[in-house]
């Protein structure tokens, strides 16, 4: 059993149920995964969530949830003794993440028939999760302004076509300043930037057999299958279908595109040994 996290219980809220005054003796996170609450702590606190907000509460701080009438979480408790993680009062936005969700799915699953060991193995997995998430929109919040804005949209917008001149416009600042100022936050250009996210979205659906090729192609920004292959051949060093067929041995190697006028507004891919960016 993981010897800084203990696995107390986790539950599931839904229907507007009931939420009175209460308190826990471990440390609580709570997931909300539809419609919006708001909880009130007996320090003076009030922190407000949405859908992919967990809210942090440090073990004996009574408090109490007033939900909107749509409201979904799902939550846990633990003790935590020792632990690198804060138990701080505070909220972290996940951003919808699909393992932070599907995660706390599974520790209600866990819950019956309870499974300590299993329960605490995940919950290190979530806060080490968690403490990823809260560095990113920390890191996020000292770029330009200019790059958040064009990381925002290139996160909700990279299925479709995006051009350069398109999120200078939405940044509010030239084609090449843009471009510089991507180099200096990341060590790659804005297109590189665009491949990266959607080669990261691209190896998530290859986990799932229900997608083919061609479907996951559409859904990461590429209108033909053929030029999907050659892009994630080039970038990870492996075709999709070996990257799907083994995920775990085959070589995840990060490429870098050079900027250019692609009609899937992302470049020609080139080979590199950069390692400027994670995907």
């Amino acid at each position: 059993m993981n010897g800084e996290i203990v696995f107390s219980y986790a539950g599931h809220y839904h229907d507007n149920l009931p939420n009175p005054h209460h308190s826990h003796r471990g440390a609580e996170l709570v997931l909300v995964t539809a419609g919006s609450c708001e909880t009130a702590f007996d320090n003076g606190v009030t922190l407000k969530g949405g859908p992919g907000t967990v809210l942090v509460t440090p073990p004996e701080l009574a408090h109490q949830q007033s939900n909107s009438p749509e409201c979904e979480t799902f939550y846990a408790v633990m003790e935590m003794a020792g632990s690198e993680f804060s138990t701080e009062l505070r909220t972290v936005e996940t951003g919808n993440d699909a393992l932070i969700r599907q995660w706390f799915a599974n520790l209600l699953e866990l819950n019956i028939p309870y499974s300590a060991e299993q329960g605490s193995a995940l919950l290190a997995a979530i806060w080490a999760r968690l403490t990823l998430l809260e560095q990113q929109s920390d890191n996020r919040r000292t770029l330009h302004p200019g790059v958040r804005a064009a990381v925002a949209h290139i996160e909700k917008h990279y299925m479709e076509p995006i051009a350069v001149s398109e999120l200078a416009e939405r940044s509010g600042v030239s084609q090449s300043h843009l471009n510089s100022l991507f180099r200096r936050s990341f060590g790659v250009g804005p297109l590189n930037y665009l491949t990266a996210v959607r080669m990261r979205q691209a190896r998530l659906l290859l986990l799932n057999p229900y997608f083919n090729i061609s479907e996951v192609a559409a859904r990461t920004g590429f209108r033909e299958a053929n030029y999907f292959t050659r892009a994630f051949r080039l970038f990870h060093g492996v075709t999709p279908g070996e990257y799907r067929a083994s995920p775990s041995e085959t070589a995840d190697r990060l490429q870098v595109y050079e900027p250019g006028g692609s009609p899937d507004g992302a470049a020609p891919p080139r080979r590199t040994g950069s390692n400027s960016i994670i995907a």
